[in-house]
């Protein structure tokens, strides 16, 4: 037996809970975020046929929900896991060999200064409910958005031409349309936002040819 269980009371805090808890993180979500789970279904009717062999990078993966709902939809895709947090990662990587053994985790930290993401070349790149995270919640906004334009250089770099990136998270650090914009000046043409709801958006672009 584990003595070190934290109490429970953290649960009943209005934002408590144990969030960097992979497991607990997954059985909450949809309760903790309503919204996170449509968000995820329609990141994945944003996306344009994905044939067999694309390559998809999911960023800052966490515990794979979004790669677990693209394979839903698109089985024979191949999957890079991305993320710093090693328990994340291996439930990430458990919850993908469901679908698929085409998967590929990678431990690794974000970068970001602009420099290109590893693991490339991907054919598209999904960022569920990252980059509010990697950016920080207490950021001046003209920081913030500097921050978001040089992660969205990030994943420009190594796409393939033609490649497509696909965010789905919330505002809470950054109003939408300068994230659009953000990823504009990063590079990106065919920025627009797919869906939004309360708080929560799909939103995507793509590399030119």
């Amino acid at each position: 037996m584990d003595d070190n269980i934290p109490s429970w009371k953290q649960n009943l805090n209005r934002e408590g809970g144990y969030w960097n808890d992979g497991r607990w993180y997954d059985i909450h979500l949809e309760r903790r975020m309503p919204q996170a789970i449509p968000m995820l279904e329609e990141l994945a009717m944003a996306l344009p046929p994905l044939p067999p062999g694309t390559v998809v990078g999911d960023l800052a993966c966490g515990t794979g929900n979004a790669s677990a709902t693209i394979l839903d939809a698109y089985p024979q895709v191949q999957v890079v896991l991305l993320d710093e947090d090693q328990d994340q990662l291996s439930i990430a990587h458990e919850k993908i060999g469901q679908f698929t053994r085409d998967v590929e985790p990678l431990r690794v930290t974000v970068p970001t200064d602009g420099e290109p993401l590893p693991g490339g070349p991907y054919d598209v790149v999904v960022a569920s409910l990252a980059l509010h995270a990697i950016v920080g919640h207490d950021v001046d906004p003209a920081a913030a958005e500097s921050h978001y334009e040089l992660l969205f250089r990030s994943i420009h770099e190594p796409l393939r031409p033609g490649g497509h990136c696909f965010v789905g998270d919330h505002v809470g650090t950054l109003d939408l349309y300068s994230q659009l914009k953000a990823m504009e000046r990063a590079g990106f043409t065919d920025v627009d936002c797919a869906w939004r709801q309360d708080d929560f958006f799909v939103a995507g672009g793509r590399k030119s040819a």
